[in-house]
C-alpha cells in the first residue's frame, strides 16, 4: 500500500535533491515550453496510435495504480465463495435456478454478498458469461476447458494493449526530448552574431539540454515503472481468471462443490494463498 507513494517520493527527492546537492538551482529546470512540446507530442502520439478502448483501459489502470492493488487475498476468497454458492444452488435446485442471478447479478442476493467481485467488471462478466453458457447445456463435443482458456487468452491480450501502447510512448519520449532540444538550439543560434550576450546564450543552451533530460526522465522514471506495474496487475488478473476457470471446469465435469473449491484454491498464487478454512 505504501510502496508506490514511497517509490514516487524517493524518485522525486533523488532527482531534485541530488541536483541541488550538485549546486544546481531548481529554477534552471523549470521550462514550461519544453514540457508542452515533449508531453504534448507524447500524448498526441498515444491518442493517434491507439483505439478508444485502450484510452479507457489506460485510465482504469492509472486509477488502480494510485488507488492500490485490486487483486487481493480477500478478492480470491470472495470469488471462491461466490463460485461455491452458485455451484451449490445449481446442485440443490437445478441449473435453471441460476438464471435469475445471472441475468441481473447487481440485484442478485448471492452476488450482492461479494461486492469485490461485482466491482471487478471483467471478472464478473467472465463468471456470468460462462455459467450462462453452461445453462444452455452445451454438447460434450464442445470442450469447455478450451473455451475458458480461449477467453482468458483474449482478455489477457486485450489488457496487454495498454502496457504495449504506453511502453511505445516511453520508448519514443527520449526522441521527443531531442526534438525539444533541437528547437532550443535553433533559438540559441538566433542569439549568435553581433554583440553576443554570453549569459543569454548559456541559458538558452541549458534550456535546450533540459529538453533532452525531460524526455529521458519521463521515459525511464515515470512511464517505465508505470508500464511494469500494469504488467504485474494484468498477470494478477490472469491468475484470478485461471482460478475461476479451474473451478468452473471442475463444476462442469460434475465434481462436488467442495472438491471444485479445492481445485480452484490450488490455482491461487502463493502470495494470495487462501487458507482452507476461508474457502470452504
Amino acid at each position: 500500500m505504501f510502496a508506490k507513494p514511497l517509490g514516487i517520493l524517493l524518485i522525486t527527492v533523488s532527482f531534485f535533491g541530488g541536483f541541488m546537492l550538485m549546486g544546481g538551482n531548481l529554477m534552471s529546470l523549470w521550462h514550461p515550453s519544453e514540457l508542452v512540446v515533449i508531453l504534448g507530442i507524447a500524448l498526441g502520439t498515444f491518442l493517434a496510435s491507439t483505439p478508444t478502448y485502450v484510452w479507457m483501459r489506460t485510465l482504469d489502470f492509472l486509477g488502480r495504480y494510485f488507488a492500490g492493488e485490486r487483486v487481493s487475498k480477500k478478492l480470491y476468497a470472495d470469488t471462491l465463495g461466490l463460485l461455491e454458492e452458485l455451484a451449490r444452488l445449481s446442485r440443490s435446485a437445478g441449473v435453471l435456478a441460476l438464471e435469475k442471478h445471472l441475468v441481473s447479478p447487481e440485484s442478485s442476493p448471492i452476488f450482492m454478498h461479494y461486492t469485490r467481485v461485482l466491482k471487478h467488471k471483467d471478472l464478473k462478466k467472465f463468471i456470468v458469461d460462462n455459467f450462462s453458457y453452461l445453462l444452455l447445456n452445451p454438447p460434450q463435443s464442445q470442450n469447455f476447458e478450451h473455451h475458458l482458456e480461449d477467453q482468458i487468452h483474449d482478455i489477457y491480450n486485450s489488457m496487454m494493449e495498454v502496457p504495449r501502447s504506453v511502453g511505445k510512448v516511453a520508448d519514443w519520449l527520449p526522441g521527443f526530448g531531442i526534438v525539444a532540444a533541437v528547437l532550443g538550439v535553433i533559438l540559441t543560434m538566433e542569439l549568435l552574431g553581433g554583440d553576443m550576450d554570453v549569459a543569454k546564450i548559456g541559458t538558452a543552451i541549458g534550456a535546450a539540454l533540459v529538453g533532452t533530460l525531460t524526455g529521458v526522465f519521463f521515459a525511464f522514471a515515470v512511464l517505465a515503472p508505470f508500464v511494469h506495474a500494469i504488467e504485474v496487475m494484468i498477470r494478477q488478473d490472469r491468475s484470478l481468471f485461471e482460478m475461476s476457470a479451474a473451478f468452473m471446469a471442475a463444476y462442469a465435469n460434475g465434481v462436488s462443490p467442495n472438491l471444485a473449491v479445492e481445485i480452484g484454491r490450488q490455482r491461487i498464487p502463493p502470495e494470495f494463498e487462501v487458507p482452507r478454512e476461508e474457502s470452504v
